[in-house]
């Protein structure tokens, strides 16, 4: 053999080899795409004067100005606003595409975007300057509860912004009045001292941050009793279900120093709820992390719970005039109003500045009116005090 047939034969393997390779390349990963046709969008940017840029898009012309961090005075509309607008914008007119072919109504949308970031590092890049999660809250009117998730998932299909950003940072689309999530709570008896618990139990605070489809987590504990557990919100029960199902919870679950365990999950009460200022509106559930001063000043917290002997209905128009006055109740910061329709059973989660003002309301009026009311029995008053360091880490609402 030639040496110039081994070099074509060496060739014709390499070109054989090269789309192999290419093709197994691809099934490490997910499926490929299919093969379709690009269309590519384009702006251009001058700067016109320091910290001012004048953009030109498809005939267009407006002005972008630097953000505050690099000095500027920001008066006009900024990078990171252009950002967010688009974002916010993308869903207003996918939801509307959508709703009109789904033949869903839509009488009205309005989209506020938010995006966590730190302007330290956009300043003098001693951080990560990279946004960290997005929000995206969309009130609507004129869709049920499975419309507007029909809409939504459309939008995260169908809009490049989304698809985009969504592969660089979380992003929350949260519908308004509509999501208000799942409470689960944990109550459970620990067999070593308060110190080792609480060192132990501390550790896996990363972890449960981490967790899909958590809002939140207020981790508890009353020494007294030699008791512990957690309050959490999730974003659905699909969620809850996960969490429930996964290695995290079973390694807790199988832990010899940990027994008596308590697990219930309750549907949010959204009207009382909210009167009551409860955490679990899209504002609330902002990922803001807490301060330092925050943890050195939370409060205490109560769970009450009970079962109820009469239809959820008429349950439910028998306490709901009790949302003002607990919202006027001294020393409660928030209520969560929440039950379980199947098992007949309610939950109140109080949040309290103090124990003080806790044990007040508990000798209080409205409290012996719920306790004596004879559609209502079985129950179960615990008060946690809360553990601010883990609490902290999973977001828990104490600020």
């Amino acid at each position: 053999m030639s040496r110039l047939t081994r070099l074509l034969l060496a060739l014709c393997l390499l070109l054989l080899v090269l789309p192999l390779g290419a093709v197994l390349a691809q099934g490490e990963g997910a499926a490929a795409e299919p093969v379709v046709p690009l269309t590519t969008a384009a702006v251009t940017a001058n700067l016109a004067e320091p910290m001012r840029a004048i953009v030109h898009a498809r005939g267009n012309h407006f002005v972008v100005d630097s953000v505050p961090p690099l000095g500027s005075p920001s008066e006009e509309k900024n990078p990171l606003d252009l950002l967010l607008g688009a974002l916010a914008t993308c869903p207003m007119f996918v939801y509307e595409k959508a709703a009109a072919e789904l033949d869903i109504p839509l009488e009205r949308i309005q989209v506020t975007a938010e995006g966590d970031l730190a302007p330290q590092g956009v300043k003098d890049g001693s951080v990560d300057p990279r946004i960290r999660a997005f929000r995206l809250l969309v009130d609507l009117e004129g869709p049920s509860v499975e419309q507007a998730d029909l809409l939504r998932e459309q939008f995260k299909q169908r809009c490049p912004i989304y698809t985009t950003l969504v592969r660089a940072a979380p992003i929350d689309v949260v519908h308004v009045g509509m999501d208000l999530g799942v409470i689960l709570e944990t109550e459970f008896s620990y067999s070593v001292s308060d110190e080792e618990y609480v060192a132990e139990i501390s550790a896996l605070a990363d972890q449960f941050a981490a967790v899909d489809g958590l809002v939140w987590k207020i981790w508890t504990q009353n020494p007294e009793q030699d008791r512990a557990g957690a309050v959490y919100l999730f974003r659905d029960e699909a969620s809850v279900q996960a969490f429930l199902d996964s290695d995290l919870v079973a390694g807790v679950v199988s832990n010899p120093t940990l027994s008596d365990f308590r697990v219930s999950t309750y549907a949010v009460m959204g009207a009382e709820t909210r009167m009551t200022r409860g955490p679990v509106d899209p504002i609330a559930r902002r990922a803001a992390p807490q301060d330092e001063a925050a943890t050195d000043a939370v409060g205490h917290l109560l769970e009450v719970n009970f079962r109820y002997t009469v239809p959820t209905a008429d349950f439910q128009a028998t306490v709901s005039p009790l949302a003002e006055q607990f919202a006027q109740t001294e020393g409660l910061k928030w209520k969560i109003w929440a039950l379980n329709e199947t098992t007949s059973e309610f939950s109140g989660i109080l949040y309290f500045t103090d124990a003080a003002a806790m044990q007040a309301f508990l000798e209080g009026e409205l409290a012996t009116a719920i306790t004596t009311h004879p559609a209502l029995s079985d129950f179960v008053i615990t008060d946690f005090a809360v553990m601010a360091e883990p609490s902290a880490v999973t977001r828990a609402p104490l600020q």
